[in-house]
């Protein structure tokens, strides 16, 4: 049964090791906090309970177990979210209902099986064994090539949608995965990878979603078409066309219904505790860069695997750390695409620094590596604040004595100026620009002003609020406000009585149960009739089932968080400010429904009953507190 599993899975792993794996949280007293994933804050009001095995934010409202913080954040449904946990816990979902197991399953199952496929292809089949060779050539080492699980896949058209049919997948969900293609027009489908060195891609939860296959040993036109009209059931024109250029170096699995390139980083997997640990992330542009990167141990390193970097890549970042260390490679897409990245970044508030390669002959991390070894741990350790890194190299690059040298310098650095937060900062930069070029501060004040900011069109529209974090804004349009605030007056309250039952004796009377939710009443008359001196939270809990329970949960670990502090007289006080509260929210309700009776009565002609209203209506504000 699912329940069996869930609770297997609840004795095997605590949920502040779930959760820590995800975000940065810090020890604070007897639980955890960290600034809340689910939506903008900059205090952290996120808070975990060991004790309880539960997570709520006192910000958004957002709370659960370990199933629902993975749900949430994964945005995937709970037959998902008990897998992922079930593979972290060592249990084996042997009893699980398969009418649960949905079509993400069977595509992580494909993608797992086709690995495994491409790791044999690479060790024991001829081409396989030549990729190996060079490989091992670009400098990796054979355990960094075994844990990285790279492969290879054959130059076949069929071998790899062969084996999956022959492990009982269906051709539906093989073309599902992206591993082969259907054919135009008829119902036969090809291999996607064929004569390549594979990558797999996982996503932060170590799944295997995708490939990214590097072309090896690309055979010649003659070689490619001869006989292949045979082979694939394809006319020697389709195949002759579609040869006329040489095959793209790199190709990934396109999207699907497991991987989305846009919300991926290579290697982040592996690299997340590191860079959680470092509070630094380098990031490069392609997949041999971090592998190589992690082989010299510099080991908090993600890849954006050649493609653009995403606002949804960098809110998966901010989950380990707001500080970034960019090294592409040192061509021009290489210089665009760190431009493109740190318009993004600073959009979105890192801290950035740039890490040179400062040997001509190596262009990327990967070959840097390979010639220097070890050195490049220290070189990442000199990476430059990127304005520090902008002005060196532009200094060299331009002649500074001229009109046109300085204007080109102040329109590459202005936009990185005018986005410091720190005055002094500013100001430095300012005083030292103004002193290179031997301006007037002022001047240079007004140009920064006045420069056209490039960054800005890196920094695209925001996140959609389905994409990694959610703002504040966004949070509050999906959960109506008066039903936001319901749930914390409900829980504030239930949180004071918690902290100290008696006062529920004392104010009893003054308390009007109508004025709250059902269940927050339900609560409220079981502890009224509990004993107040030798009140035990776990034996209370026990009376409740379904959401009432995770409702005194979450007050419960408000009563410990922000009410730990409180006075007896503190919390009377504060317990007079809720009731308060409720009357006030009550009224204003009773006054909004008037409102509306009283257009009906208007529209309808009635004096009557508008005289009558109006008498409510007033006796009503005369309640408000002056």
């Amino acid at each position: 049964m699912p329940e069996d599993n869930v609770s297997k899975i609840k004795e095997r792993l605590d949920i502040t090791d779930i959760i820590s794996s995800y975000i940065k949280v810090q020890k604070a007293g007897v639980n955890f906090k960290a600034c809340c994933p689910f939506h903008n804050e900059k205090t952290p009001s996120f808070y975990i309970s060991p004790e309880r095995q539960i997570w709520h934010c006192f910000g958004c409202q957002k709370g659960g177990d370990m199933f629902s913080f993975v749900q949430e954040l994964e945005g995937v449904e709970f037959p998902e979210a008990l897998r992922v946990l079930a593979q972290r816990a060592g249990v084996k979902l042997d009893n699980f209902d398969p009418t649960l197991r949905d079509a993400k399953t069977a595509l992580y199952e494909i993608i797992e099986t086709a690995s495994r496929f491409f790791e044999k292809q690479l060790s024991h089949s001829p081409a396989g064994k030549q990729a190996l060779v060079y490989l091992r050539d670009r400098g990796l080492k054979e355990d960094t090539i075994k844990e990285f699980r790279l492969g290879f896949a054959p130059d076949d058209w069929h071998s790899l949608g062969n084996f999956l049919r022959n492990c009982g997948y269906s051709d539906q969900d093989i073309i599902s995965s992206g591993l082969t293609i259907k054919r135009d027009g008829g119902a036969d489908m090809y291999d996607r990878f064929r004569s390549r060195i594979i990558f797999p891609i996982c996503n932060i939860n170590d799944q295997i979603v995708g490939f990214t296959g590097r072309v090896f040993q690309p055979q010649t036109h003659a070689e490619k078409t001869q006989n292949i009209a045979e082979k694939v059931g394809v006319s020697q024109r389709e195949v002759s066309d579609s040869q006329q250029q040489a095959p793209a170096k790199y190709i990934n699995t396109p999207q699907t219904a497991i991987y989305d390139k846009g919300r991926i980083l290579y290697g982040l997997n592996r690299a997340k505790m590191e860079a959680r640990r470092a509070n630094r992330c380098l990031l490069v542009e392609g997949n041999m860069d971090a592998i190589m990167s992690y082989q010299a141990g510099v080991k908090n390193v993600a890849a954006t695997s050649g493609t653009a970097l995403t606002p949804s890549q960098l809110q998966l970042l901010q989950r380990y750390t707001n500080n970034l260390d960019f090294c592409f490679d040192v061509d021009q897409a290489g210089f665009t695409a760190t431009r493109r990245g740190i318009g993004l970044a600073l959009s979105q508030n890192f801290n950035i620094k740039i890490v040179h390669l400062q040997d001509p002959q190596c262009k990327d991390p990967a070959d840097y590596v390979k010639k220097f070894g070890q050195k490049w741990q220290e070189t990442v350790i000199s990476a430059k604040p990127v304005i520090d890194f902008y002005f060196d190299r532009l200094k060299s690059e331009l002649d500074l004595s001229s009109v046109e040298g300085k204007k080109a310098l102040i329109a590459n650095l202005g936009p990185l100026i005018k986005r410091l937060v720190s005055n002094v900062e500013h100001s430095h930069w300012v005083s030292k620009l103004a002193a290179v070029l031997k301006t007037k501060e002022e001047a240079i004040e007004a140009d920064i002003l006045l420069v056209k900011d490039d960054l800005e069109i890196y920094a695209g529209q925001p996140a959609s609020p389905n994409q990694g974090e959610q703002s504040e804004s966004v949070i509050r349009n999906q959960l109506p406000i008066n039903k936001l605030a319901d749930d914390m007056l409900s829980e504030a309250l239930l949180a004071v009585l918690i902290k100290n039952p008696k006062l529920l004796r004392q104010q009893a009377e003054e308390l009007n149960l109508e004025l709250m939710d059902p269940s927050t009443n339900q609560i409220i008359s079981k502890l009224i009739k509990s004993n107040a001196e030798n009140f035990k939270f776990d034996n209370f809990i026990k009376q409740f089932n379904g959401d009432t329970v995770m409702k005194l949960e979450f007050a419960y670990l408000k009563s410990q968080e922000l009410l730990k502090d409180f006075t007896d007289k503190e919390l009377e006080d504060e317990l007079l400010n809720i009731k308060n509260k409720l009357e006030h929210r009550s009224l204003v309700g009773q006054l909004a429904s008037i409102e509306l009776d009283i257009k009906a009565a208007e529209a309808n002609n009635d004096k009557e009953k508008l005289a009558l209203l109006a008498s409510q209506f007033n006796e009503l504000t005369k309640k408000f507190p002056k």
